[in-house]
């Protein structure tokens, strides 16, 4: 059965970006600001790609993860279909960091976000990507409901 049938996305803690349960993941924990997902992290060495910088699939992970944040909070459920990412100065290890996801649109089943990474307490844009989402439609033909999953991830 695929992942857009008529039942619910699950977890099980283990996602990379923000399982619990993972001990080799990034642990993110966001939280909701001005309309917008928020998660304030530090990447350590095992993220590394060229020395002291993180590597960009990393940085692709924080990126998705926000946009996933955002949709599934003022949206519904749903997966990424695309995503175009601009990393626009090295993302530093051992720094912390803050990553803003909002959602740009939403149309039937299709929404837009974009997300970025910043310095922590600086406008210094790090990355920032945009990104195309298929909405998981219920019975009734409305988004399902992500807050079910949020709260489960708290």
């Amino acid at each position: 059965m695929g992942a857009l049938s008529e039942n619910e996305l699950t977890t099980s803690g283990y996602c990379f970006a923000c399982g619990a349960r993972n001990v080799y993941g990034l642990r993110m924990r966001v939280g909701y600001e001005d309309e917008a997902a928020v998660c304030r992290l530090t990447l350590g060495r095992q993220y590394q790609g060229w020395d002291e910088i993180a590597h960009g699939g990393i940085v692709s992970t924080v990126l998705d993860e926000i946009m996933a944040y955002a949709v599934i909070n003022y949206v519904g459920q749903g997966l990424t279909t695309r995503m175009e990412i601009t990393y626009r100065k090295a993302v530093p290890l051992g720094v912390p960091l803050k990553a803003v996801g909002r959602v740009t649109g939403q149309r039937s089943r299709m929404a837009t976000a974009e997300g970025r990474i910043y310095l922590a307490g600086e406008e210094t844009l790090l990355a920032e990507a945009s990104s195309r989402w298929i909405i998981k439609l219920g019975p009734d033909g409305k988004p399902m409901d992500g807050q079910a999953w949020l709260d489960s991830q708290r």
